[in-house]
């Protein structure tokens, strides 16, 4: 006789080897005798044990059926006797893992289940809801618009990006339930013409057949992104193509196309085909410059194969609010795609803004003049920005509702951000107990604002009991506070160098200068290295601290003034940008903070990981985009701007290797290598 003590759970994994025999045991350790293990064939100890345990189920539930299904097996069940409590198993390890639902399939949830092993995620039970069953290379979406790039070389399945790791479920979440922690999923069921698939599967109202259920979570990692901004401006979502999904790129490469059929034909006019044919994008970022430029190349490459009659009837405007294309890089880019565009025949039409975008015209009004000036088009693509969506929207209120009354956390304050959902320097989002972490478009990291302690900041600083903080007290205060409030730095250096009044003015003019230079010499430093968002903060002179003061005659402030004042200090913090380098890094560190293992929807749980893995840091690579005629442009962090053919190549090069799989990465490359031999697939579906 031989005794194996065993669980109830490997019971009913074990069960499944024999047809025919179901199992429904309770208790906590049993004890197998196995009598007879006839002529079965099997001689391991293995298959002993694992029939054992079955012939101590049949016996424990007690259905002649499952008994006789093991007796085909040469196994009879003497009896299975409760004992003790049997050590804690793998599996109910595995059913205690916290839950971990990852809303989104963007660079933040990709870099984050990417940035785990498949023993760290099974250290949680995790599960990726999207809409989108793909990841989307973003920064080669402009070259899709005329099909530089196919689409398909661009995406990866989330489901083999989630193999081993997390399950994946393709639905939409149309609300978040903070209190229970719970989510409300949905999407179409079955369209009445069984053989439709244009139709909407996610939609937003309820519809007859429309399949919804809840998802319960432990932690809920909120990785959604963003919408495209429209502005409010009318006549964009009727008529533009906003550009953000692949779907999008679709629709303008074969409105593009279609366009160019309608104006080949005989009876179309020169008037019409100078409309048909005009193309305007919206937008002067990297996304519209970007798209223009593979305009421009499909124009200059491909048009006059193709179309010969029409390349005198084309023309590429882009339209841009600001005086300089890419602002937020370096000036001398800024100039060199302009020589770029011009050399390529691309207007741009600076310091205009889009009032209305009606069906032929584009209302466009000149800052300088004031003047509204129709435009007319055939196709306008919308790359203006982005905005938060309504499931951040309704995600703010729920957080709202979980703290209300809670004295600690002025929850209204600290989401006040209208671009995204607030967290913490560990990726928290404040307001969720740590049961919520964000990431990319949909979030943006913030210091803790000073604003929301201010009456306790006062008190602390108000050492006289005054009612007013005077030049000392302010001194003081902002140096003790500056650790918990970096913003605070530039004042505190303010008083340590220069805030005696009765300096003379050339040695305030000497101190104003070594402080510039000594901010300068530190932004540059952290751009060269790793970047915390207490590092990001608009520099200020001596002279604008001194102007932000605001001291009265007896240079004192009373409470309000001082309110006043630290809501100015916490204004001057900035934020990342929404781009794809730092919702990438933020997903590999929340990767990093999950492995510790100690993140468990609890707020000590996330404070002892942020002790061992610190708070997320931010490494700037630079900055590079498209200008066209197999010209880039980079921003490199101290070299600065480098343009020209080789920083094309180098571009080329570097979104190539940068793609998520070596499958991705073989496509592209064959990609540009059709195109340059081949040209471009104008073939509409």
């Amino acid at each position: 006789m031989l005794s194996i003590p065993v669980s109830p759970e490997s019971l009913a994994i074990r069960s499944s080897s024999i047809p025919n025999v179901g199992v429904e045991c309770q208790g906590a350790q049993a004890l197998v005798d196995l009598g007879e293990f006839a002529s079965s064939g099997r001689s391991s100890c293995k298959a002993l044990v694992g029939v054992g345990l079955l012939a101590a189920a049949a016996c424990r539930c007690g259905r002649p059926h499952a008994q006789s299904g093991l007796r085909q097996h040469g196994v009879v069940a003497r009896r299975a006797v409760a004992v003790s409590e049997a050590p804690v198993t793998k599996t109910q390890q595995r059913r205690k893992r916290p839950k971990v639902i990852v809303l989104g399939s963007g660079w933040g949830a990709a870099s984050f289940i990417e940035g785990m092993s498949e023993e760290e995620a099974q250290m949680y039970d995790i599960t990726l809801v999207s809409p989108r069953n793909h990841f989307l290379y973003t920064p080669l979406l402009p070259t899709c618009a005329m099909g530089s790039i196919e689409e398909r070389s661009i995406v990866t399945p989330m489901r083999r990006i989630v193999a081993g790791k997390a399950d994946f479920v393709e639905a939409k979440c149309e609300s978040i339930d903070t209190i229970r922690q719970v989510i409300t999923c949905g999407r179409a069921g079955n369209p009445s013409k069984r053989n439709a698939m244009d139709y909407d599967r996610f939609p937003d109202e309820s519809v007859e057949g429309k399949l919804s259920f809840d998802m319960e979570y432990d932690i809920l990692v909120y990785s959604v992104g963003a919408e495209a901004n429209d502005f409010n401006c009318p006549g964009v979502k009727e008529h533009a193509f906003l550009f953000k999904e692949v779907e999008d790129a679709r629709r303008v490469r074969n409105k593009i196309s279609d366009l160019f059929e309608k104006a080949a034909l005989p009876s179309t006019t020169p008037e019409d085909r100078d409309g048909l044919l005009t193309f305007v994008v919206v937008g002067g970022g990297p996304t519209g410059v970007e798209v223009a430029a593979d305009l421009c190349d499909f124009i200059r490459e491909d048009v006059g194969l193709l179309y010969p009659k029409l390349t005198k009837h084309v023309s590429v405007k882009l339209i841009n609010t600001g005086d300089h294309l890419l602002s937020t890089y370096d000036r001398d880019i800024s100039d060199a795609s302009l020589a770029v565009f011009e050399k390529q025949g691309l207007e741009v039409m600076k310091g205009v803004r889009v009032a209305a975008v009606k069906p032929d015209t584009v209302e466009i009004k000149v800052k300088s003049t004031g003047e509204t000036v129709p435009l007319p088009y055939g196709c306008v693509v919308w790359c203006t920005g982005i905005k938060q969506n309504s499931l951040t929207v309704q995600l703010k209120e729920s957080l709202l509702k979980k703290n209300e009354g809670r004295k600690d956390l002025d929850t209204a304050a600290a989401q006040a951000n209208t671009r995204a959902v607030v967290a913490d320097l560990n990726l928290k989002v404040r307001g969720s107990l740590g049961s919520i972490f964000a990431l990319g478009d949909a979030c943006t990291v913030e210091n803790e604002r000073a604003k929301l302690r201010a009456e306790e900041l006062f008190r602390e600083g108000d050492a006289d009991g005054s009612g007013k903080l005077d030049v000392e007290e302010m001194k003081t205060l902002f140096k003790k506070a500056s650790d918990d409030f970096p913003q605070f730095s530039c004042y505190a250096t303010y008083f340590d160098e220069g805030g005696s009044q009765d300096e003379p003015d050339d040695v305030k003019i000497a101190i104003n200068r070594v402080f510039t230079k000594a901010a300068d010499v530190r932004g540059t430093l952290t751009s060269l290295t790793q970047q915390s968002v207490t590092d990001r903060r608009n520099k200020l002179s001596f002279e604008e601290v001194e102007q932000t003061l605001k001291l009265d005659a007896n240079n004192e402030l009373n409470y309000e003034e001082f309110v006043e004042l630290l809501n100015g200090i916490d204004n001057n913090m900035r934020s990342f940008p929404a781009t794809a380098q730092v919702a990438a890094q933020q997903g590999k560190y929340l990767a990093r903070l999950f492995a510790t293992g100690k993140i468990d929807g609890k707020r000590e749980g996330c404070e002892e990981a942020a002790k061992e893995i610190g708070s997320f840091t931010y490494f700037h690579k630079g900055s590079l985009a498209y200008l066209g005629n197999g010209e880039a442009a980079f921003d490199v962090p101290i070299i600065g701007a480098v343009t020209g053919p080789l920083a094309g190549l180098a571009w080329k090069a570097y979104e190539t290797s940068a793609q998520l799989t070596w499958k991705n990465r073989i496509l592209v490359a064959l990609d540009w290598l059709r195109t340059g031999i081949f040209g471009r697939d104008t073939s509409r579906f």
